[in-house]
């Protein structure tokens, strides 16, 4: 979609009280601004495959502050026998009822989940841990591998997150 003055001010009412937000940058390989991902204070990820190279499908631009694995469907370039795409769980209803499989996709959709799900770990560590000061641990470096430019770029914003990185940042502070 496009920008909504009314949607930007929920999400800044949102992060007001302390909601950390993070979005899928999309799926259209273009630098124009996606939203949500491209709204003030929302964390937007781009997606890179599995040697960490911006994935085809990736939008990318300003807006872009982390990557994450993504996946991609057009390589196996670990030659496992599998598309390069992410392991999730998924139902299939082919034979009347639903089953429970593993199941692999693709997308800035899936390289969001890795980001909260690092957000998620940090604040088991730091309950207190807020949208500010996990915009520092970004924008710091401190829990993000710089792939890339040096420093911030429009691929891969501020880096690709690092989960180990981030649980030892949000402990004590302190990353080796």
């Amino acid at each position: 979609g496009s920008f909504s003055q009314a949607e930007q001010d929920a999400l800044a009412a949102a992060r007001n009280a302390g909601v950390i937000i993070i979005a899928a940058a999309g799926n259209s390989a273009e630098k124009a601004p996606s939203y949500p991902a491209a709204y003030d204070g929302v964390i937007s990820v781009s997606a890179v495959n599995i040697n960490a190279t911006l994935s085809p499908y990736s939008n990318f631009g300003a807006t872009i502050d982390v990557a994450a694995p993504g996946g991609d469907f057009a390589a196996d370039l670990n030659a496992d026998g599998y598309v390069d795409g992410v392991l999730s769980t998924g139902g299939d209803n082919s034979a009347g009822a639903i089953q429970n499989v593993y199941t692999f996709f693709q997308g800035t959709s899936m390289a969001a989940p890795h980001m909260a799900g690092v957000a998620a770990l940090m604040k088991s560590m730091r309950p207190g841990l807020t949208p500010d000061e996990l915009d520092g641990f970004i924008q710091s470096g401190k829990i993000v591998k710089d792939i890339g430019t040096r420093g911030r770029d429009d691929l891969y914003g501020h880096g690709l997150i690092d989960a180990s990185r981030a649980v030892m940042a949000a402990g004590d502070g302190s990353v080796p």
